[in-house]
């Protein structure tokens, strides 16, 4: 399967982004696919390093473990260990400040376990990509814009 990948402006500064996407255990606040995330290790520094995912994604349950690493200032990279519906997936979340704003790059590789037509799959990831971000984003905004 082909990396999908989507960029957004965010009007929020890029620590604001980053520290969203690193509060992982708030994912279900803002996903509504994500019924409940918990840390399951962390790095000698606290952050977290492996994730237990329940979700629902277009109606089907899943649950995931992923590992999480940090590749850069402003990156975070998932890498699924084990889980429901996929052989791989990968997810980066990137941020690049631009003054007032910030460009939130969101990429998703996976393989499914299923055999299913790849426009299929695609395009399914694609909806799943459109809806991450466009939620990440609105969070981001509604903090930033709060006193």
């Amino acid at each position: 399967m082909p990396l999908v990948s989507k960029t957004v402006e965010v009007g929020a500064p890029a620590e604001s982004i980053m520290a969203i996407v690193a509060d992982f255990e708030s994912y279900p606040v803002w996903n509504d696919e994500i019924k409940g995330c918990w840390v399951l290790a962390r790095y000698e520094d606290g952050r977290p390093s492996q994730l237990r995912l329940d979700v629902v994604v277009q109606g089907q349950a899943g649950t995931f473990i992923s590992a999480v690493y940090y590749p850069g200032d402003n990156q975070i990279y998932t890498v699924l260990q084990q889980g429901d519906h996929f052989e791989k997936q990968e997810q980066k979340f990137s941020v690049v400040p631009i003054g007032a704003t910030s460009l939130l790059t969101v990429d998703l590789d996976v393989e499914t376990k299923l055999p299913f037509p790849s426009p299929m799959v695609k395009k399914a990831i694609a909806d799943t990509l459109d809806y991450l971000a466009d939620n990440l984003k609105a969070r981001a905004e509604r903090l930033a814009a709060s006193p």
